[in-house]
């Protein structure tokens, strides 16, 4: 399938506004509930372009986050690219199902980001220590629906469309 994309500047306003929400600083009790905007905006982008935003993508973007969050070099890059490659497997399922399917899947993958994460830094010896390390998965599916029909909606009137 061929793709061609008019304009890219959206995508490029799109994951800074994406970086901005996830480093913005929040009360201390709300951190825990941060959704992954992010992993969203990288998982939208590969359903709808992934010959554009795809695994190499992904793994830019991962460093980006891992730079901006002042974590280990990798760790979430590493996530980003296995999740980007299922998206990438999925997508022309994904484009078609219904929204509570595709919602089911999402949340599958935001899962698997959020598990790898946390084996990642298991590894470097930084175990989260609460359970609420969770609920950033809880906050990111409940916000998916309007976050894809948001960025379907801006992609449509922007003239991004798939073609092929």
């Amino acid at each position: 399938m061929s793709e061609h994309i008019h304009n890219k500047w959206l995508i490029i306003l799109i994951f800074l506004l994406a970086f901005a929400l996830d480093i913005l600083p929040l009360p201390g009790w709300s951190i825990w509930f941060r959704p992954l905007w992010t992993l969203m905006v990288l998982i939208y982008w590969v359903m709808a372009f992934p010959s554009l935003i795809n695994v190499g993508s992904a793994f830019l973007v991962g460093l980006v986050l891992d730079l901006l969050q002042g974590t280990l070099l990798g760790e979430h890059a590493i996530a980003m690219v296995i999740v980007a490659y299922f998206v990438a497997q999925l997508y022309r399922f994904m484009r078609v199902a219904p929204l509570p399917q595709q919602t089911f899947f999402v949340f599958i993958l935001i899962f698997v980001y959020q598990l790898l994460i946390y084996i990642l830094q298991g590894i470097v010896g930084s175990l989260p220590s609460t359970w609420a390390y969770w609920l950033p998965v809880l906050t990111s599916i409940i916000l998916w629906p309007w976050m894809f029909v948001l960025l379907r909606d801006s992609r449509r009137r922007a003239g991004l469309i798939v073609r092929g």
